[in-house]
């Protein structure tokens, strides 16, 4: 493998990683839920005497729901805007028709109308605003660690250098979960457990030592974040981490077995850094393993990903098997499939 090419790789992503460092001011948490939005939107709209103090309080709710926005999962994520959207057009409803009641009266309007209309306005343009703003930055880059279990589909496609051997491109299709055994992490103060894994169509690059082809995998991992910093949205998580992964080689009738163990840094189930020693069956040595992953955007519901791995032998003088892996896939949330629009 070419070893320049390999740092230059590992070194991107590494830049990569440190760009999600960016941790939003800490603002009022909305911790009853979003859904209190609308029933104090109700009882604005039918307070014939709102006042600026009401305003305010409407416009910290909605700065503190807004706060955690990038700590909701897909779907919550969604149903927020969705409720901002029908808000929006109900505050506009009742703007229109309290400032328009002057029409009606020899007199014109009233002053007490004339202020509700005014601040019915401001409450809907804030709404506005934060709507606009927050389809316009849609990022999963911090998004935090959202639901306590998380079930994806994943869709891309995956890059892979064998020492000796040209370079491998295939897809890369699967399905994947995440659990939180003890709850969120910003619920469960400084330690926490952790169990994921994957069901993957891959390539069978770090079990082998000839020809790459396709593999099934299936891994299993486990978590035990003991170091965290940050506020509630984007919570770093640092902690041992293990795992076990089975591939099925295409055309061979065994399996092969890989057991690593190492450190994990992470920022939510799908931003991470790590680094892990074990053995890889079907290639000589004990093996080094470092991998990331980094969310880049959303699309259709789902979140674009790139990741990467270096799987190296520690024997000295044998490199037979170095894998270099590089790899871009969409992700969507199980729940999420039947939204995407």
């Amino acid at each position: 493998m070419n070893k320049k090419r390999s740092i230059c790789y590992l070194s991107l992503l590494f830049t990569l990683f440190l760009s999600s460092t960016t941790i939003a001011q800490e603002m009022k948490a909305c911790d009853e839920g979003i859904s209190v939005l609308d029933i104090q939107a109700y009882q604005m709209l039918v307070n014939i005497e709102i006042s600026e103090a009401d305003v305010a309080a409407y416009r910290q709710l909605l700065a503190g729901c807004v706060a955690r926005y990038q700590s909701f999962s897909t779907g919550k994520r969604n149903e927020f805007l969705r409720l901002l959207n029908t808000l929006i057009a109900r505050m506009d409803e009742v703007y229109l028709r309290v400032s328009s009641e002057g029409l009606y009266r020899p007199d014109g309007s009233s002053g007490a109308s004339h202020w509700r209309a005014q601040r019915i306005n401001e409450i809907k343009q804030e709404m506005q605003r934060i709507y606009i703003a927050l389809l316009n930055q849609r990022y999963p880059l911090d998004k935090g660690w959202g639901n306590t279990f998380v079930s994806n589909l994943y869709l891309g496609y995956e890059s892979t250098d064998v020492d000796g051997f040209t370079r491998y491109g295939g897809g890369r299709f699967g399905v994947g979960f995440y659990y939180q055994i003890d709850g969120a992490l910003e619920e469960k103060g400084q330690w926490g457990r952790h169990v994921f894994g994957d069901a993957l169509l891959t390539n069978s690059a770090e079990n082998s030592d000839g020809i790459v082809d396709d593999a099934y995998e299936v891994d299993l991992n486990f978590f035990a974040p003991y170091a965290m910093g940050g506020n509630s949205k984007g919570r770093w998580a640092l902690g041992p981490v293990v795992g076990m992964k089975m591939k099925k080689l295409n055309g061979v009738s065994i399996s092969r077995w890989k057991y690593m163990a190492g450190a994990r840094l992470a920022r939510s189930s799908d931003l991470y850094l790590e680094g892990r020693y074990g053995k890889s069956e079907g290639v000589s040595g004990q093996r080094i393993e470092v991998r990331g992953q980094l969310p880049v955007m959303v699309l259709f519901n789902g979140d674009v990903i790139v990741g990467g791995a270096l799987n190296l032998s520690t024997d000295d003088g044998a490199s037979s098997g170095d894998t270099m892996q590089m790899y871009l896939l969409w992700q969507v949330n199980f729940l999420d499939v039947l939204n995407v629009y």
